[in-house]
This record gives C-alpha cells, sequence and structure tokens, in this order.
C-alpha cells in the first residue's frame, strides 16, 4: 500500500494541528514516499523496539510517545537515541508519531479508556478547542471505591494500584485521562468526579487532591498501552490493508521488586 494513503488516513483520524503546542507529532523519520507492507505500533520507540521493528522487516512503526521532543544538536550513534535513528535509516523504517492529537481524537485515548472501564454517557473532561479535548468523564452503577479499584486493576492487568482517598467511599461519576494527570485533579472535582483515574500523581499534587476531597487512583502512565494499540484496529476499519503488527516489547520501565 503506499505510504502517502496511510499518512492521509492517519492525519485525517489525528490531525496534526489539533496536537498541543508543545509536542512534536507527525512523520519524525523517514518518508511516506514508498510502499508499506507491515507496519508496526508501540507505545514508545525504544532501542528494543527498533531492533524488533528490525527483526520483523516492517516498513512503518507508528508510537504514541515521540522519539524528538526538542531538537537534535547531534547524533551520536553510540546514545540510544542515536542508535535507534542508526537503526531505522539502515533498514528504511519511517517512525510516525500520534501523541496529543491522537488524545483529543475522538477515535483517541479518552474515548478508548471510557469504553474499557464502561463509562455510561461519557464526556470529554477538557476541552482543548470546540469539540475536541482531553480524557472523559461518566457515570458507572454506585459501588464501593474499594472494589471498583479492584475491577480497574482486572481491566488493565495491574498487581497494585496507588490510592489517593477514602476506600469506603461509594463511587459513582468517574473521570479518567491517560498519562501524566496531575495536572486535571481540579477540572476532575468540578465537573463532579468522585474518582479520577490518571498516572504519574505527583506527591504535592496529591496532597492537593486530599484537601479538595478528592479520590484518586494513580494506575501509572503505561496504561495508556492497551488504549493506544487499538489503533490498530482503527487502521484496519479504514480501509489500511497492509500487516499492521502490535509490538511484543514491554516497554514500561517499572519493574516490581
Amino acid at each position: 500500500m503506499r505510504g502517502n494513503q496511510i499518512k492521509n488516513v492517519l492525519e485525517t483520524l489525528f490531525p496534526i494541528d489539533t496536537a498541543e503546542s508543545w509536542d512534536n507529532v507527525g512523520l519524525q523519520l523517514g518518508s511516506f514516499n514508498k510502499t508499506i507492507d507491515s507496519i508496526l505500533v508501540s507505545l514508545d520507540i525504544t532501542l528494543d523496539v527498533a531492533l524488533e521493528a528490525e527483526k520483523l522487516n516492517v516498513d512503518l512503526i507508528i508510537v504514541h510517545h515521540p522519539l524528538i521532543f526538542s531538537p537534535l544538536k547531534q547524533i551520536n550513534v553510540d546514545s540510544e537515541v542515536g542508535k535507534i535513528i542508526e537503526i531505522l535509516l539502515k533498514n528504511n523504517i519511517s517512525l510516525y508519531v500520534a501523541h496529543t492529537n491522537f488524545d483529543v481524537s475522538t477515535f483517541g485515548m479518552g474515548t478508548i479508556l471510557s469504553k474499557m472501564i464502561n463509562l455510561n454517557n461519557p464526556s470529554v473532561l477538557q476541552f482543548t478547542d470546540e469539540h475536541l479535548g482531553l480524557g472523559s468523564i461518566g457515570t458507572i452503577k454506585p459501588m464501593l471505591l474499594s472494589e471498583y479499584a479492584a475491577k480497574i486493576k482486572d481491566i488493565f492487568h495491574l498487581d497494585v494500584v496507588s490510592l489517593i482517598g477514602n476506600p469506603n467511599d461509594e463511587i459513582k461519576t468517574v473521570a479518567i485521562l491517560g498519562g501524566s494527570g496531575s495536572s486535571l485533579i481540579h477540572t476532575a472535582k468540578e465537573k463532579g468526579a468522585d474518582l479520577y483515574i490518571s498516572g504519574d500523581i505527583t506527591y504535592h499534587h496529591a496532597l492537593e487532591a486530599k484537601s479538595i476531597g478528592l479520590n484518586v487512583l494513580d494506575i501509572g502512565h503505561h496504561i495508556e498501552h492497551d488504549a493506544f494499540v487499538t489503533i490498530k484496529d482503527v487502521l484496519v476499519n479504514q480501509g489500511i490493508n497492509c500487516n499492521i503488527l502490535v509490538s511484543t516489547t514491554n516497554t514500561n520501565p517499572y519493574k516490581k521488586i
């Protein structure tokens, strides 16, 4: 399949101009001016993912988190970023990023996560323009927070989660935001959430959530993986008829000891 056809589908679903101003999305390495027979989807681009792509002989990698956020002053092939770039260029593998433009898309992160946790009547948690925005908020069948936390652990295959709040509180309205969610604690509270689910909640933001009476479940940043890899199904439904593979490399930097 022609690469530019895939690019057009990606940028129709996840327009570049809907990304945050600080973000770096779209084609980061390589070209779409070629035939693409095989695509690898991964949350992150690491050296192990690059080696996996090389072994699988794919033509394109689609990731959520950018390899390049800031301008590079040098490409040192002894560094991990340099090694990744070297492997991809040597093997004619292009790299494409769908980050905050994926987060705000109606086909993207907030919509997918709301479905995964079975929210009723979900709506956008924080609008970034008239129609699009970050996260979701909706309702569930009322239950104790401790019971709902156990369900969340099962859904995302987690052994533990971090709770800020009272496990005996009854939960009915739930907000969720993939990735780092400290900045939307007050938004979740103002929108009426009994519980806010996100990741990377800092110590001081946790204290702040407690002070305003908002229950929070920190389930980590990497749970975005389960949502992002569903981009494979989205692309198939849009008529992308090449071989789309989901990376089997675990890119979560956190290990349980």
